[in-house]
């Protein structure tokens, strides 16, 4: 683990989400799962934008999504029952991006470490729609001003 660690703050992260991006693209030739193509796309766009730390904590999670989505897929259809010319390239594109997601998750949590925050899933506070305050009755029951 401490490896994989040390290799994720090695590399940078824009190199990664580049690497994904065109072995999801080349994954996608053929009956694969497309759906890795927009979590990279926005983990690009969520790396750029610097006036919040919520995209890439969202990007963050659907990466670690993804990485269950993949094992989940490949175990239900890693297969190739239809004879489907380029399956066997695009299965193996898919794979390579598999392997190195962790790398990625590992870059992205340190992408949100360098810029002052942490990885914490208690912060619904911030969660659009969310109350800042206490919860406020607006009538009491044995009040009868209100009747």
């Amino acid at each position: 683990m401490d490896r994989l660690q040390e290799v994720a703050q090695q590399t940078s992260l824009t190199t990664l989400l580049s690497l994904h991006l065109v072995l999801s693209l080349f994954g996608a030739i053929a009956h694969n799962p497309t759906y890795n193509i927009p979590i990279f796309f926005f983990g690009y766009w969520a790396f750029n934008f610097h006036d919040s730390n919520a995209p890439i904590k969202t990007f963050t999670a659907a990466l670690a999504l993804s990485i269950i989505l993949d094992i989940v897929w490949f175990s239900l259809h890693g297969h190739n029952p239809s004879d489907e010319r380029g399956f066997a390239f695009a299965l193996a594109m898919n794979i390579i991006s598999l392997i190195g997601k962790p790398v990625t998750l590992f870059a992205s949590v340190g992408a949100i470490q360098n810029r002052g925050e942490t990885l914490n899933v208690g912060g619904w506070s911030e969660a659009p729609g969310a109350f800042p305050g206490n919860y406020e009755r607006v009538r009491e029951p044995n009040n009868d001003e209100f009747a």
